[in-house]
């Protein structure tokens, strides 16, 4: 509402909004951590995503299933129905959409909705992948989620990008963080190559967006 309605920078709105969520979360759970033992006992469903099976010698999480199930409704959502054509006029130009007849208003706040939608699902995949709950969880996901998106092709600034692109800029950050991990690199290195792929992978987009013209 904040950004299709009252019109607020999308970016400004989504950093606003997580520091007020972050804050409500370390005064409602008082900065403890749940244990994995009083979730089990209280909440076992929060684990779910978190459970193991096999598939010949590899090992998976119901996490994992649920990931590609989504990314490929995405996908055949943003393929293949008028919604998806939608986001991608209103990504490009809200303002030539809406003379097309698009509902542009109604279009950000389904975007919206349905990205929060997400991420509250993702938080659940959290706990079933550590086991607690930790007020301090996932803090950094919001940059390794700009870096993955920016990697896979989406358009920061909109109406360009793919759900597979997405899927596969996440694993490359991925991978790419885990290496640094295994290497033994310093953390705060980490986040600083994260920072210099950001910038890289924006700047990438600029001139693509500049050629394309």
């Amino acid at each position: 509402i904040l950004v299709a309605i009252v019109r607020l920078p999308p970016f400004i709105v989504t950093l606003g909004t997580w520091q007020i969520f972050l804050a409500a979360n370390f005064l409602y759970s008082e900065n403890e951590t749940i244990r994995g033992s009083d979730i089990a006992d209280q909440a076992p469903l929060l684990q779910f995503f978190g459970e193991k099976f096999k598939i010949g010698g590899a090992i998976f999480t119901y996490g994992v299933v649920l990931m590609l199930v989504l990314a490929v409704v995405l996908a055949y959502m943003l393929r293949y129905t008028a919604w998806g054509r939608h986001v991608y006029a209103v990504g490009d130009d809200p303002d030539a959409a809406e003379l097309s007849g698009v509902r542009t208003k109604r279009v950000l706040i389904s975007v919206y909705a349905l990205s929060g939608l997400i991420c509250a699902i993702a938080g659940w995949v959290l706990i079933g992948r550590i086991g607690s709950v930790s007020p301090t969880s996932g803090q950094l996901a919001n940059i390794e989620a700009i870096t993955a998106v920016v990697i896979g092709g989406i358009s920061l600034f909109g109406g360009r990008g793919s759900i597979l692109g997405s899927l596969c800029g996440a694993l490359i950050v991925g991978v790419f963080s885990l290496g640094l991990r295994m290497v033994g690199t310093d953390p705060q290195w980490t986040y600083l190559l994260i920072g210099l792929l950001i910038i890289l992978a924006v700047g990438i987009d600029q001139w693509i967006r500049k050629v394309a013209v």
